[in-house]
Order: C-alpha cells, then sequence, then structure tokens
C-alpha cells in the first residue's frame, strides 16, 4: 500500500509545483479544462487526494468513546451525547469543498483521451468517493442539496434546498453502483487502491444504515415521509451476498481461538489477509506513520482505552447463552473471574495479568493493572483496559514512540457478513443457512457455538426487548466482534436506541483494585451504590435529547446565505 502513498507526495508536488515549470498552477479545486487533460497519470493523482477521508487507528478507537462501550474520563466529550452542542456560526461539519473537488472530475474526465478500460477504475474511484462523503454528511445532517456540478459563486445551485435523506441515501447508493461497474476487484486492483470490493462492502453498510433509520426513526421529526426501509435492507443483503459469492473472502483463522481475533489488528501488512477488503498501510520512512498517538497511549498508559462494563456484560459464555442464564458465569468480582468461561473475543478485547504488554528489544513488559492512578485523561477510567488495536512491538510504538506502522482495516469481511445477518432479518428472511454463511463463520474463529434462529433462551438484560431474539442476537454479535472499531455510535443512532447511551455507564468493581500496589498513589475513584467504578457520578452526564441530538446543526451563517436551507429539528 505504501505506493500508493508515495503516489501522493509526488501527485501533490505535481499538482502544486508543476514541475518548477508552472509554479502558479491554481489550487485542485479551480483548474480549468485546460490544465487537466485526464490523463491516465493525473486521474491518479487528482484520485489521490481523497485517500485522507478514509479513517486511522485514532478515529477508529476514538469513535467508540462516543457510544456506550468506553468510557472518556469526561462525559463533554461528544456534544451531542453531552447535550452541550450549540448552533455553530460556522463550520460545524457542514463543509462542500470536498464535495466540489469531486464533482470538478465528474464533469470534465469525459474529455480523456484514454480508454475506458485504462481509466476507467479512477472514476470509480471518484464516484466512490462522492458516495463516502455524501455519506459523512448524511449522517451528520440527515437532508442535504444533492450537487452533480462543481459550483461557483454565482450558481444557482448554491441556493438549492435539502433534499430528503432518502433522495440522498438513493443518490449514494447509484454513485457506489457506478462505482462497482467501474472498480476491478481487489486481487486486480493495485495494493491500497479502492477497488470493487470495498465499493461493495460500503454499499452494504449505507444501504443497512439508511433502512434502519427510516424504519426506527418512523413518525418521529427525523422520520422519512412515505418511507421504504425493506428497499435498503433487500439492497443491503443483495450488495453483500454479491461479496459474499465471489468466494474471494473468507475469516481470518489458524486456528489459534485464543488469538486470532487480536492479532488481526496488530500486523503492519494486510494486503493477503483474507478477511481484509481494504486497509490502510504505514511507512516511517515516507513520512507515513499511523501517527498512532492513541496506540502508544494503550500501550504506555491507556488512554482512550477504557472498556465499559455494559460492552463486557454483551459476551456470551462459552455455552453460547448470555450471562444472565448460564451457569458457567463466574460473576465479575475480579476481571480475571468475569472473562473466565466467556467468548474468547472478550480476552482479545481487554488486557488480562500476564499480557504481553510491550516489547523493545530482549526486554519484555507484562500487563499488571489498569492505569486507574494517572491524571484526568491519561487515566483508564473502568478498570477494563482496552487490548484489542495494541501492537506490543510495533516499531515506534509504546512510551516515547512518535509513529507506529500497525496497518488498519476499513473494510473488512466481517462486517459484510454482519450487514448480510442483519438486513435479512430485518426482512424476515433468517434461516438457519443465513445463519451458517454470516454470524456462525464469525463463531468459528473463536470456537462459540453457532447461533442457531430458533433462538433457545430468553436474556434479561437484552438491550432491545421489544425486538425479536433473533434480531436481539444479531445485534449482539455485531456489537461483540466489531466492539472499538467505530461502529457502535452509528449503530445507536440508526437503531434510535437512545436508552443504550442515557443509562449509567459503568466500570469493573473498584474493591479488586484497592489494596494493590499503586504508585502514584490511587486518586479519587468514584463508585456507584453497588461498588462499580463510575467515572461520571456527580456529573449530569450524558444528557443526549433524542427531539433533538440525533442529528447535528447547521451553522447560522449558511441558513442566512441560503434561505432555502432549513434548520434540523430543535436547533431552531
Amino acid at each position: 500500500m505504501k505506493n500508493i502513498f508515495i503516489t501522493m507526495i509526488c501527485g501533490t508536488m505535481i499538482f502544486l509545483t508543476a514541475c518548477e515549470k508552472e509554479l502558479d498552477l491554481p489550487p485542485l479545486d479551480s483548474i480549468t479544462d485546460q490544465e487537466l487533460a485526464f490523463s491516465r497519470t493525473e486521474m491518479e493523482l487528482y484520485a489521490n487526494q481523497f485517500y485522507t477521508m478514509l479513517p486511522n487507528f485514532e478515529s477508529m478507537v476514538y469513535g467508540d468513546l462516543s457510544s456506550d462501550n468506553m468510557i472518556y474520563f469526561t462525559y463533554l466529550f461528544n456534544g451531542r451525547l453531552a447535550g452541550t452542542i450549540v448552533v455553530p456560526e460556522s463550520g460545524g461539519g457542514w463543509s462542500w469543498g470536498t464535495i466540489r473537488a469531486l464533482n470538478y472530475f465528474l464533469a470534465n474526465y469525459r474529455k480523456t483521451q484514454e480508454p475506458i478500460e485504462t481509466v476507467g477504475p479512477y472514476i470509480g474511484e471518484i464516484h466512490f468517493f462522492k458516495a463516502y462523503a455524501y455519506f459523512n454528511l448524511l449522517q451528520a445532517f440527515g437532508d442535504l442539496p444533492w450537487l452533480s456540478a462543481p459550483l461557483n459563486t454565482d450558481s444557482e445551485e448554491l441556493f438549492d434546498p435539502r433534499l430528503s435523506r432518502s433522495v440522498i441515501a438513493d443518490s449514494i447508493l447509484v454513485n457506489l453502483d457506478k462505482a462497482i461497474t467501474l472498480l476491478n476487484p481487489k486481487n486486480a486492483t493495485p495494493a491500497g487502491r479502492v477497488n470493487k470490493d470495498a465499493a461493495l462492502a460500503f454499499q452494504s453498510r449505507v444501504a443497512l444504515y439508511e433502512g434502519s433509520w427510516e424504519k426506527y426513526h418512523a413518525g418521529t421529526p427525523f422520520g422519512v415521509a412515505n418511507s421504504d426501509p425493506n428497499k435498503y435492507f433487500r439492497k443491503a443483503a443483495d450488495a453483500a451476498k454479491q461479496l459474499m459469492d465471489t468466494g474471494g473472502y473468507s475469516i481470518h483463522s489458524t486456528g489459534d481461538i485464543e488469538g486470532d481475533y487480536w492479532r488481526l489488528f496488530n500486523q503492519e501488512d494486510l494486503q493477503a489477509n483474507p478477511e481484509v477488503i481494504l486497509w490502510r498501510d504505514y511507512d516511517v520512512e515516507f513520512g507515513f506513520s499511523g501517527t498512532h498517538q492513541a496506540q502508544n497511549r494503550l500501550l504506555s498508559d491507556g488512554t482512550f482505552g477504557s472498556v465499559s462494563k455494559q460492552l463486557v456484560d454483551s459476551y456470551l459464555t462459552t455455552d453460547g447463552t448470555p450471562i444472565s442464564v448460564s451457569a458457567l458465569y463466574q460473576g465479575d468480582a475480579t476481571v480475571e473471574l468475569a472473562v473466565a468461561n466467556r467468548d474468547p473475543r472478550l480476552t482479545q478485547t481487554i488486557y488480562q495479568i500476564g499480557h504481553v504488554q510491550r516489547i523493545v528489544g530482549v526486554d519484555t513488559t507484562y500487563y499488571e493493572r489498569p492505569f486507574l492512578n494517572l491524571p484526568a485523561r491519561n487515566a483508564n477510567t473502568t478498570g477494563y483496559q482496552l487490548f484489542k488495536g495494541t501492537d506490543p512491538d510495533a516499531p515506534g510504538g509504546g512510551p516515547g514512540g512518535q509513529a507506529s506502522t500497525t496497518a488498519n482495516p476499513i473494510f473488512r469481511y466481517a462486517e459484510v457478513l454482519l450487514n448480510y445477518a442483519e438486513a435479512k432479518a430485518e426482512l424476515g428472511e433468517v434461516d438457519q443457512a443465513v445463519l451458517d454463511e454470516s454470524v456462525n463463520l464469525l463463531r468459528d474463529r473463536v470456537g462459540m457455538p453457532h447461533m442457531d434462529a430458533n433462538i433457545g433462551f430468553t436474556d434479561a438484560d437484552w438491550e432491545f426487548p421489544s425486538l425479536s431474539p433473533l434480531i436481539n442476537e444479531i445485534r449482539r454479535e455485531r456489537k461483540v466482534e466489531l466492539a472499538c472499531e467505530n461502529f457502535r455510535f452509528h449503530d445507536i443512532m440508526r437503531w434510535r436506541a437512545h436508552h443504550l447511551i442515557l443509562r449509567p455507564l459503568t466500570g469493573a468493581p473498584f474493591a479488586q483494585f484497592e489494596n494493590m500496589p499503586w504508585s502514584p498513589p490511587l486518586g479519587e475513584i468514584k463508585v456507584d451504590d453497588n461498588g462499580y467504578i463510575y467515572p461520571f457520578k456527580d456529573t449530569p452526564g450524558w444528557q443526549f435529547d433524542p427531539a433533538i441530538h440525533y442529528l447535528s446543526p447547521l451553522p447560522t451563517q449558511q441558513l442566512v446565505l441560503n434561505p432555502n436551507l432549513t434548520q434540523n429539528p430543535g436547533y431552531d
């Protein structure tokens, strides 16, 4: 993948300096038809600028801090969850520069003199990135203008109203259809470049999101008139199944049920991994390190790595039943008891005493206790320390490290299987065959019993008691498999599941840590009436208002500039 980043350096130099001959070229978003011939090389270099939109390790881990999976030291981390978000004068994510740059390409690429088989994949990349950029805006703001041309200051389209989110979602899916047609599969695409398989995976994600949103927000201020959620569930299932039927992907497994899941997230090269559809590579030599401050902190002081009891409690026991009914559950008095007889993904997600924490030369450091004794933002806030995503011998990682080359999966096959299972469940089409070709492949990696289409238990702690046992268990599988990968916030939003973030979020029982040898000494640790660490005790905590905070506000400046825009519900 490093080739794409090397090319990005060169591309930036070419476009900004024109190789010393045309130092006064205008910026990318104002290149005229005469300045860009849309050769294959120019298309590749132009497309490269949009790869920075793809997530890195930090955004993956930080994302779950805005959910019930993890707890930051302050409830103010996410203004929407905290209920403190205000209408900005400008900015706030309402930005259209990227869309304009993408539209410039789409409006002008037909002047190319090169055959479509040569330049088609780069056109496909631009359609993919337009879908990607619009989906980010859709998740944040809902209804949007749909822009199809690169606008100027006097363009009439600057005064377009917002269109229904379903129209925007349909347009995103159309762009992905075009991308799927033009792009090549991963095995016929240069390493690191967007491929047909990634576009299919993304299409299943987008369609599942919109179908869920329209179903579960129906009848609220965020609902869609005359909505048809099943249309999107069908699209999600079809896109996922198309990728599944290629036979090109499988769940990464060497037979090590206690390590394969964790190991997937601490490798430097994922190109040959059968589960990874698209990944992000880092090369310190060329200045493209992971800038893994998050990973360095996970290894050295645990910052950003505080897993909630609510996530820990979601993992099944090894007999395939939840802790509320299983005789195998040994309670949670200590972390060691809490993980005993549990889904092996739990011990590969949170640290256990004796886990290798850091390897530097011949010196190995082993995990002894969570970082409860560090000040404020550097502290572990729950007693459950994130292990997933750590790389003990990562070059440049660990204490004092400034760069890491641990690769970051962007799309992986596990998500596709989960999208498929959930979409089929929403359509009422799940039978044992569907589960065996999706969810149960994930369970096979960790040696867990298969999910049965006839869920054979009732969990008093199901997160969605009004929904079917099958949907509850498929959502549970998604929660544990994709934990701390920046899915949970968006899942809560699309499911209209604000009850999960308004409940008290806690950590482990504090008593197990009190008599450990702490240096520096422990400060005040807040606990609830049952002795569980309760970081947000004596604070307002998250004050998410379901009548307002499911979407972000538009900036007032834009509402003044374009009187045809309307503000999102509750922000007026």
